[in-house]
């Protein structure tokens, strides 16, 4: 996925919608001057602290597997089924799995709903803190840590709650939610008559959302008149006629996958989708649009998150919740970030400075392939000399609809069910200049070796349920970020130095905007600010650009740090290994590594990058 809704609500085990939004729609630290000292082999020092555990004996092993089982289980489940949405996109077969079908369409939305998962979150954590870890087995040891980290990050958040966005321009619920409505698959019948409740109970929903940021303006939290009026210029497109409306895209054609349907009855479920589409989806976005306007006036802070009353701790939280770094605070984060980028600015110019023709061939320059499918099949074959071979080769390309191409992402791709990997929608937009120009970066990032690549892999791993169910969207963006600038060099006829410049120019501008997201919501940074620092590396920029910098920061925190933290990350590990390593170095066994932990906390991985280097780059 590509910068569509993020993680704006870790909350428990993503008990509301948002947390599906995040989850569904699916840039390191080793430099000089900042060595090991500065990365930590555990969680931030704002988490709580573990108590030690005592040693287990081997007849009580087995009682204390089944209690963490029976833990991972229940996660699983009540996330699962917490919304017939949430249930849907988790798995197609409920039933093989013994799950009943919610009552909830999209899950409560309410500071008490909120504030129930973080007192929830905290039960969880206690109950897994009882286990002595020693006591599992050597995969649920790592799940063990994997868990711990999670409901510990997430505890940051008890008192803060509050302080959750679900409204923003581009990646909140309003933007995002119909994407995930227009490929709500139909295996049966009754997943249409499931999808016409959702559509029923849309304008519901958006009510509870709408009386959340009453509530927020009321105690002096609500975004500025600007912010509100960029949410509601997001919400338009979705008023437009039902012909031009992104469900209309899709209806058919997914009735045309049910074969058992007579025409009659197809053309029954098209009139009744027609209808519901001009009496409750178009009604349910005007509704929330004029309710938004009404809160013009009450939003008296402007800027970054840090200043809101305890904005700067939920800033904090949302840091660790969305990159996991293994550095040890926000501060060490930034100044790791700024280094990065000064370092890749140094670099580049070197380059420059020992073939400066590369400035002369810059404009020139682009990939060899433009074609989506011949690109896909293309890089299937192409990463497999660095990659372990493809899990799956299955996938469905759609277009976003010309009316959405301002509001959507360049590119982005949905996760399939747990129970049926093969389904893997890929959304290309195409009126973004970098879906266009960039296509084949930008499927490496979405495809191969990117998501739909990873989350193949992971799957096939056979992972305990509950693993589907958490977020570390660093780890998925960060992932697909690295290997999107690692494809640079597997373009057919693009020059190394070429495929260097353009990555490393891509890492910088990611950077960029990751190391103003932390200024302007951790240190308050204004329009002036962010001119004065761009111009250290933009010649004149223009006053428009440090603006929209701006209004993107403080629209959607911490949305760009993921990437390139998670980025970065893959990057220092890779070096690590590299210099450890030496001449033994295999990157094919190095990302079979990394893709073999699969989605998890990056002090996590690094402890077991420690022992996979021990082990001279084979497997533990």
């Amino acid at each position: 996925m590509n910068k569509p809704y993020k993680k704006h609500l870790p909350l428990a085990f993503s008990k509301s919608a948002a947390y599906l939004l995040s989850a569904l729609l699916s840039a390191a630290l080793f430099f000089s001057g900042c060595g090991s000292s500065q990365l930590y082999r555990s969680l931030p020092e704002l988490l709580p602290k573990t108590e030690s555990q005592p040693s287990v004996n081997e007849g009580d092993k087995a009682a204390f597997q089944e209690e963490f089982d029976r833990l991972t289980d229940q996660i699983f489940r009540d996330t699962a089924t917490n919304s017939l949405l949430d249930l849907h996109y988790t798995v197609t077969d409920p039933k093989a799995l013994q799950l009943k079908k919610p009552e909830s369409l999209y899950g409560d939305f309410t500071l008490e709903s909120l504030q129930e998962e973080t007192a929830s979150t905290e039960e969880m954590l206690s109950r897994l803190q009882a286990i002595p870890k020693s006591s599992l087995t050597p995969q649920s040891q790592l799940d063990y840590d994997i868990l711990l980290s999670y409901l510990e990050t997430e505890c940051m958040a008890k008192g803060l709650e509050e302080m959750v966005r679900p409204l923003a321009p581009t990646i909140g619920i309003q933007a995002q939610l119909p994407v995930l409505l227009a490929e709500y698959a139909f295996y049966s019948p009754q997943d249409i008559e499931d999808y016409f409740l959702l559509l029923e109970g849309l304008d519901d929903y958006f009510g509870q959302l709408l009386a959340f940021e009453e509530q927020r303006a009321a105690n002096g939290l609500m975004v500025s008149d600007d912010a509100i009026q960029r949410i509601v210029d997001s919400c338009q497109p979705y008023l437009e006629s039902v012909e031009k409306c992104i469900l209309s895209d899709t209806f058919s054609e997914k009735l045309e996958g049910l074969k058992d349907l007579t025409q009659e009855e197809k053309e029954g479920y098209i009139l009744r989708h027609q209808q519901l589409i001009c009496d409750r989806f178009i009604p349910a976005y005007k509704h929330l649009s004029e309710g938004l306007l009404q809160l013009k006036g009450t939003g008296k802070i402007e800027g970054g998150l840090c200043n809101y009353p305890g904005g700067k701790d939920f800033y904090r939280y949302m840091v660790y919740a969305s990159t996991a770094t293994s550095c040890k605070n926000v501060d060490t984060l930034a100044k790791t970030v700024k280094k990065r980028i000064d370092d890749d600015f140094k670099a580049m110019a070197s380059l420059l400075r020992a073939q400066p023709q590369l400035l002369d061939e810059l404009d020139n320059a682009g990939f060899a392939l433009t074609d989506p499918v011949e690109i896909l099949s293309y890089l299937q074959e192409a990463i497999k000399e660095e990659y372990p071979e493809p899990i799956c080769k299955d996938y469905s390309l759609h277009y976003v609809p010309k009316a959405l191409e301002p509001v959507l992402s360049p590119a982005f791709y949905l996760t399939p069910p747990v129970d049926r990997p093969g389904i893997n929608p890929i959304y290309i937009n195409q009126g973004s200049t970098a879906a266009t120009k960039q296509l084949f970066s930008t499927l490496a990032h979405e495809g191969y070796p990117g998501h739909l690549y990873q989350s193949a892999y992971f799957v096939a791993q056979k992972p305990a349920l509950f693993r589907h169910v958490l977020s570390f969207s660093a780890y998925s963006e960060g992932w697909a970020t690295y290997v999107e600038y690692q494809s640079y060099r597997m373009d057919p006829q693009m020059s190394p130095s070429m495929a260097k410049l353009l990555s490393t120019d891509s890492a910088i501008s990611l950077g960029i905007h990751a190391y103003i997201d932390l200024m302007v919501n951790d240190q308050g940074w204004g329009i002036p600010e962010i001119y004065e620092y761009v111009s250290q590396y933009y010649s004149d920029p223009d006053k428009q650009f440090s603006t929209a910098l701006y209004q993107a920061m403080t629209d959607n925190p911490t949305n760009y740090l993921e990437y390139y933290v998670g980025y970065l990350e893959f990057s220092d590990m890779r070096q690590k290994a590299e210099k450890a390593l030496g001449k033994s170095f295999q990157p094919k066994k190095f990302h079979r590594f990394l893709l073999d932990i699969g989605p998890a906390p990056f002090p996590v991985i690094r402890d077991r990058l420690n022992a996979w280097i021990k082990t001279g780059g084979e497997a533990p």
